[in-house]
């Protein structure tokens, strides 16, 4: 056996661990922010086996994670009850151009979702990194699809704030 074949069986065997642990744990079936820290999140299965930012960017282009992100989604559809995710939340500011802003509240209304679930939706979409140039492109083919939510009397599902004061800087984001 050649050593590049071992390092592929050895990086096969590793997915299907991540994939064991994800698996394993959505039978029980949690919450998906539950499911997302234990499995994807910082200190969880995907980190601890692929400790390097290479292994783990490699790790988001297999078919195992492709899996997982549909088990993601999956739980995101499910009806959530309000003790059904303990985890704290963290509230961030992102500074957009008005155009942008009215194409997400389009969408988000188009999908019957709020915002706040299409860009969770949008947030765990994974990036590819292009080697020319450090362009960044986002990966539509694990991309979850948004939250649906039941739309009463037909108002728009979308909650966000416009405020018509110029952003200093289009490009910051203020993370809390």
């Amino acid at each position: 056996m050649t050593e590049m074949t071992m390092q592929h069986e050895d990086f096969a065997t590793r997915c299907q661990k991540v994939l064991g642990v994800a698996r394993q744990l959505y039978q029980g079936t949690p919450d998906w922010v539950t499911f997302f820290r234990e499995v994807l999140g910082v200190g969880g299965a995907a980190r601890n086996v692929f400790t390097s930012q290479i292994d783990f960017i490699a790790f988001e282009k297999c078919a195992e994670f492709n899996d997982i992100q549909v088990m993601v989604n999956n739980l995101r559809n499910r009806k959530a009850s309000a003790s059904s995710i303990n985890e704290p939340t963290r509230v961030i500011t992102v500074r957009l151009p008005e155009s942008l802003h009215e194409a997400l509240k389009a969408e988000a209304n188009d999908h019957n979702t709020s915002m706040n679930k299409l860009c969770i939706g949008k947030l765990l979409q994974v990036l590819t990194e292009s080697t020319k140039g450090n362009s960044v492109t986002m990966n539509r083919t694990a991309m979850p699809a948004p939250m649906q939510t039941p739309n009463p009397a037909g108002q728009p599902s979308f909650r966000s704030t416009y405020s018509s004061q110029p952003a200093p800087n289009s490009g910051s984001m203020n993370v809390r």
